[in-house]
């Protein structure tokens, strides 16, 4: 539950964030985004490493995020895979078999 409504309210400041009002006439937005959005550019940066950067090396380290992220998947993926064939954590290989 806790997990569920931390979830609804970040998904909320997103919204509100990035997307515009629907006009109340026809429920609709000119454009879905708001004007000078980046998509995923939430203003959370706390150790500012986004604070001097242009749009342009902004858009290649959102790629290099998206990129470092897939390999991170892949990697967990991989883990998990080894898991399922040997029925044994990884940790079992250092000794600790319940890490």
């Amino acid at each position: 539950v806790v997990m569920g409504g931390g979830i609804a309210a970040a998904e909320a400041a997103r919204i509100n964030i990035a997307f515009r009002e629907l006009d109340g006439e026809k429920l609709k937005a000119e454009t879905a985004l708001r004007p000078g959005y980046t998509p995923g550019d939430l203003g959370f940066d706390p150790l500012g490493f986004s604070k001097d950067l242009s749009a342009d090396e902004f858009k290649l380290m959102q790629e290099k995020e998206l990129a470092h992220a897939r390999l991170a998947m892949i990697a967990a993926a991989g883990f998990l895979a080894q898991e399922a064939v040997t029925h044994a954590t990884w940790g079992t290989v250092y000794g600790l078999p319940d890490f």
